[in-house]
């Protein structure tokens, strides 16, 4: 039972290349319920790892690697597929970036800088948006498309505020740095 977590980050890794291709492919429905069973084992990997003591130093580091790997491979998919702006993503995946960064050079100091509330309403906020453009294009939701660009500038907004929070919480890391 102890390697549960693991074996789930371990499936979710694995998935990514395959919820590509079902993106790159066009099969929106497959790749909306391969999306939100990866969401749903990033809850539920991290919940197991904590109720059971079985947390690891492989745990610690790969699975917030792999949720962020798997939002930016949607992310930039969808930049391909002309489904978001490169702008967008660019913000996403430095604000990803900044807060690796951070937990990086903190576990260099044995910090340990946890997932945020705003950390986690960012989280939220791209789950909603990914779902939201997958269920438009796969029945084409004409009036959906009068709600992306709110939710986008919600999560756009969430991802921002997130990484100004974490860098301001850690800003004597950032400091030791620069």
């Amino acid at each position: 039972m102890d390697k549960v977590p693991n074996r789930i980050t371990a499936v979710r890794i694995l998935s990514i290349p395959v919820l590509m291709y079902f993106l790159l492919s066009g099969m929106d429905l497959a790749a909306l319920a391969l999306f939100l069973f990866s969401s749903v084992t990033d809850f539920l990997d991290g919940y197991i790892a904590r109720r059971g003591g079985h947390v690891s130093a492989f745990g610690k580091y790969a699975d917030p690697i792999a949720d962020k790997v798997l939002v930016s491979t949607v992310f930039i998919t969808f930049v391909q597929l002309d489904e978001l702006s490169a702008v967008i993503v660019v913000i996403v995946v430095a604000r990803e970036f900044l807060v690796t960064g951070l937990r990086l050079v903190g576990s260099a100091r044995d910090l340990v800088i946890s997932a945020s509330p705003l950390g986690k309403a960012k989280t939220v906020t791209q789950i909603v948006l990914i779902a939201s453009i997958l269920v438009g294009r796969h029945w084409n939701l004409g009036t959906l498309a009068g709600y992306l660009p709110v939710i986008t500038y919600l999560m756009v907004a969430a991802t921002l505020l997130s990484g100004t929070d974490y860098a301001y919480r850690n800003k004597r890391l950032i400091e030791d740095v620069f």
